[in-house]
């Protein structure tokens, strides 16, 4: 869900609503009591007016100009009490819109206290309950997500000490016995020499992985864009992987065209490539081949993205894992051991790296095949290159 946002739209039509009810109450109650003053003004008069302007005339003794000055005194103090009553309505009408302020600030109170329920307000804030209804749903579901995400974390520290363990006892072990065994055939010690340093090669990226979540700041990702060759970029990365490919007797294939100008983070980029094709490699099935595919392709609105996709065969991911598998500290088989486990960071860096760029990352799987499909935007000038 997106973060709420009071729209111009929805300004207009909650000032509309609130000024429309301020000013149809107020002139109801206006016409209204002008109506009820002047039907018991005119039901005076004719019940008790005459009646009144005789005694008074015999009160003053007859004195014609005394009798006219108390009548006009008389129509004053009529005119000044419609008047006064209008004020009163017109003051009660700004005193109830003061009072929808109160109501406002007490419901933004009850957002930021994180009270219970929802936000009700009278109609003619219905806009407004609204927005504030989005805010107050859209807070709770990035509390829930903060939240999972630290249990999460926490959760990954502990698989972490207790993975990190494992081979430090190693290491401790086969040291303590190359130092209390001087005497072992050269051919055991070089296996055991071996052993130790493949314990200390995990021990160091279980590490790098602690370090990892400590610094783990995706929000603030610099990107410093520059041209290169893409098709080179791609090619190269691939490289690196092919001696972790041969061990696990897996086919590395690079598809794209002999040169591919670019223009993005080569560093990030790389990071993002690392990270997919790391993925792809431990989990793709033994003897099966892995694809890099990248390219140029042009969108219905002309604009040009730089493509890189990674196909690999291996295990089907569901729905489900699919919606969840670029949320931080992730991992979909927490119980896959020490020796392919990671802290969950690595495609979720990879999302916001590219996101960074203005692009974005995806995942497909069907029938075992998945497939993680990078875009980066090049813009409209970028002339498409097929692979």
């Amino acid at each position: 869900m997106e973060t709420a946002s009071f729209t111009q739209a929805a300004k207009q039509d909650q000032t509309r609503r609130l000024s429309n009810a301020i000013l149809r109450r107020t002139l109801v109650n206006v016409v209204l009591f002008a109506v009820v003053y002047f039907v018991l003004f005119m039901g005076f008069m004719a019940t008790f007016g005459t009646m009144v302007s005789d005694f008074i005339f015999d009160l003053v003794l007859s004195s014609h100009t005394v009798h006219g000055s108390l009548q006009t005194l008389f129509f004053v103090l009529v005119i000044t009490g419609f008047v006064l009553g209008v004020v009163l309505i017109v003051r009660s009408g700004i005193n109830r819109a003061l009072r929808y302020f109160d109501l406002l600030l007490d419901s933004t109170s009850d957002v930021l206290a994180k009270r219970e329920g929802p936000i009700i307000l009278p109609s003619e804030l219905a806009p407004t309950a609204l927005f504030l209804n989005g805010i107050k749903t859209q807070g709770e579901q990035n509390e829930r997500a903060a939240k999972a995400a630290e249990e999460r974390k926490n959760e990954l520290v502990v698989y972490l000490a207790h993975d990190i363990k494992t081979p430090l006892t190693s290491i401790i072990g086969y040291l303590t016995l190359l130092d209390e065994s001087p005497s072992l055939p050269l051919d055991v010690r070089a296996r055991y020499t071996g052993i130790t340093l493949a314990k200390a090669y995990r021990l160091e990226e279980l590490l790098d992985e602690f370090f990892e979540i400590t610094r783990y700041n995706l929000q603030a990702i610099p990107i410093e864009r520059s041209r290169f060759d893409g098709a080179l970029f791609v090619s190269q990365v691939v490289d690196e992987f092919y001696p972790v490919a041969e061990g696990r007797s897996l086919e590395l294939v690079f598809e794209g065209p002999d040169e591919l100008p670019v223009f993005a983070d080569a560093g990030r980029v790389a990071r993002v490539l690392n990270n997919v094709l790391k993925n792809a490699v431990a989990y793709a099935d033994t003897g099966t081949r892995v694809n890099v595919r990248t390219g140029l392709a042009c969108g219905q609105d002309g604009f040009v993205w730089w493509e890189l996709t990674v196909t690999d065969r291996g295990r089907e991911l569901s729905s489900e894992h699919l919606e969840r598998i670029f949320e931080k500290f992730f991992r979909a088989d927490v119980s896959r051991g020490s020796g392919s486990g990671g802290a969950g960071l690595g495609l979720a860096i990879a999302r916001e790296i590219a996101r960074a760029h203005g692009g974005d990352i995806y995942a497909t799987s069907d029938a075992g095949l998945t497939s993680f499909t990078i875009w980066i935007p090049q813009g409209p000038s970028v002339t498409p290159v097929q692979p």
